[in-house]
């Protein structure tokens, strides 16, 4: 197998898992597949990663570890922000990363926490009733659903095509903008639910905050 091949597999690999495990799961996934040494990095120099791999890695890096970093918590259990305190050269910090190949798996990864999220919405949609009718068959939300959908099924064709994209950061960084909105049209059909500690607001912020910590081409 390529190379190619083989960072193709890794993607839609993060894609399902994302879909059927979950956040942290998926990413630790990979991580261990495309960066198993160290912590991909943004260009900034921070890292969004499941805890247990900070471990990890922090276990490798022997005397150096943990040094001139700190790691912050996020709304998702077993997993952090590892930022960078003070100068930290980004360059370094990204040394041996396949940026693109990383790149592109998070979007994969992303999509399929955006399917995650799209379904979950679906089972509690459909569990809610308004006057003996299910608000899922309200005409303004399968309108909505349909549309995320259509927004799914563009992104996946998209990343399909990418690596005969000539601009791929560009596109990739569209592509990140086009899950978040899906994302908030499905926590907006959620209403409160989708914001509450148990519902799934936290992960879909989670899953957006990847995409700023790794995006390399402005808005």
């Amino acid at each position: 197998m390529t190379a190619a091949a083989e960072v193709r597999e890794h993607c839609l690999q993060a894609r399902g898992n994302a879909r059927t495990d979950g956040l942290v799961p998926a990413l630790t996934l990979l991580t261990r597949a495309l960066s198993p040494k160290a912590p991909p990095r943004g260009p900034r120099g921070h890292a969004v990663l499941p805890k247990e791999l900070l471990d990890e890695f922090a276990a490798m890096e022997a005397a150096d570890a943990g040094r001139g970093e700190r790691r912050d918590d996020v709304p998702v259990p077993g997993l952090a922000v590892l930022r960078p305190d003070g100068d930290t050269d980004a360059a370094k910090a990204t040394d041996g990363l396949d940026a693109h190949a990383w790149d592109t798996g998070l979007a994969w990864l992303r999509l399929g926490m955006s399917e995650r999220l799209r379904e979950a919405c679906i089972a509690y949609l459909a569990a809610r009733q308004v006057e003996g009718t299910s608000l899922l068959m309200q005409q303004m939300v399968k309108g909505t659903l349909a549309d995320v959908l259509i927004e799914h099924l563009e992104i996946e064709g998209v990343l399909e095509e990418l690596a005969d994209a000539p601009d791929g950061d560009r596109t990739l960084a569209r592509l990140q903008r086009q899950i978040t909105r899906a994302d908030r049209t499905l926590l907006r059909l959620l209403g409160a639910h989708g914001f509450t500690a148990d519902g799934p607001g936290p992960t879909a912020h989670a899953s957006e905050l990847l995409a700023d910590v790794y995006r390399r081409e402005d808005p």
